[in-house]
């Protein structure tokens, strides 16, 4: 397992699960993702991990909606940007915007899973919603929705990432997916080290406990050994707790928006950059530093 006296700090500025209903603070427009993100970095953050939404807080992965913020950011910080690919029925649907705007990274998830949406309104302690499409996203609809993420399709987009020399994160939600990995990577040439990011307490996955996240810690020292950079975070009001134990047992971390919006319950964090922050606070007292990005390429070969 590579390691790094420093931990890299992920922030993830809106996702496509959490909506606007949920919290005010959640960056939706172009402009606040990209004035979010900045401030995020600004706070001490290395990677953004981001999505694309509609004026209205729907997830879209339309380019024209990407080309808002992506650039401002690369413009205005040196961080290193993460672009979700998690959107569309095909490996060229979901990597459309990522080819157009290269970022350093992209993500791949590497399996299918019930994704549970209506527990994330649950975690969050809401039951009401201002817009139609929050109301269906969240109703009965929500319990037929798999996210698919089929061996051909993971296949594709490995290739097509490889092709043109993006760099990837593979964002793994239970132990199995591990093992799926393991499968792609004997019959790839992926540069190293390996990014890898566990993504806990989807109700259709791995859930965040401390003997979940050190199993998920084992099981990829044992299939990748030193090839590998993990990075640890809990989806929900448990996140800092995660991304804590993460950093305690050596791991780089994630929080942020798209993962968790409460800081306790019913108050919510009043941006990313506070998240982040908070993470900065609890890391000092452990005496572990945040890496800058420049640290950051270093230790992920990028």
């Amino acid at each position: 397992m590579t390691t790094n006296t420093k931990t890299i700090v992920t922030c993830a500025i809106t996702g496509a699960s959490l909506t606007p209903s949920m919290s005010k603070a959640l960056p939706v427009t172009g402009q606040e993702i990209a004035d979010q993100s900045i401030a995020a970095i600004k706070a001490g953050a290395a990677i953004v991990h981001l999505h694309a939404r509609e004026t209205d807080g729907r997830p879209t992965n339309a380019i024209a909606t990407w080309r808002e913020f992506v650039p401002r950011i690369r413009e205005e910080t040196d961080a290193v940007i993460n672009m979700s690919a998690s959107l569309g029925s095909t490996a060229e649907e979901r990597l459309e915007a990522v080819i157009d705007l290269r970022p350093e990274i992209a993500t791949v998830i590497v399996g299918s899973m019930n994704y549970g949406l209506f527990r994330k309104a649950e975690n969050q302690g809401i039951s009401s919603f201002d817009t139609a499409w929050e109301r269906e996203a969240f109703g009965p609809k929500s319990y037929d929705i798999i996210t698919s993420n089929s061996f051909a399709k993971i296949d594709r987009m490995m290739d097509m990432l490889i092709d043109h020399d993006i760099g990837m994160e593979f964002e793994c939600y239970d132990v199995g997916h591990l093992y799926i990995l393991e499968h792609h990577l004997r019959r790839k040439t992926v540069k190293r080290p390996l990014i890898i990011q566990f993504l806990t307490g989807i109700l259709g996955g791995i859930p965040s406990d401390i003997d979940h996240l050190l199993h998920m810690k084992r099981t990829t020292e044992r299939l990748f050994g030193n090839d590998a950079v993990l990075f640890i975070h809990g989806t929900g009001t448990g996140n800092i707790r995660a991304a804590v134990q993460g950093a305690l047992m050596g791991t780089h971390v994630r929080v942020g928006q798209e993962d968790n919006l409460f800081e306790f319950p019913g108050v919510p964090f009043p941006s990313n950059a506070a998240q982040v922050e908070k993470m900065g606070r609890i890391l000092r007292e452990f005496r572990i530093e945040m890496a800058t990005p420049a640290e950051a390429r270093q230790t992920l070969g990028l």
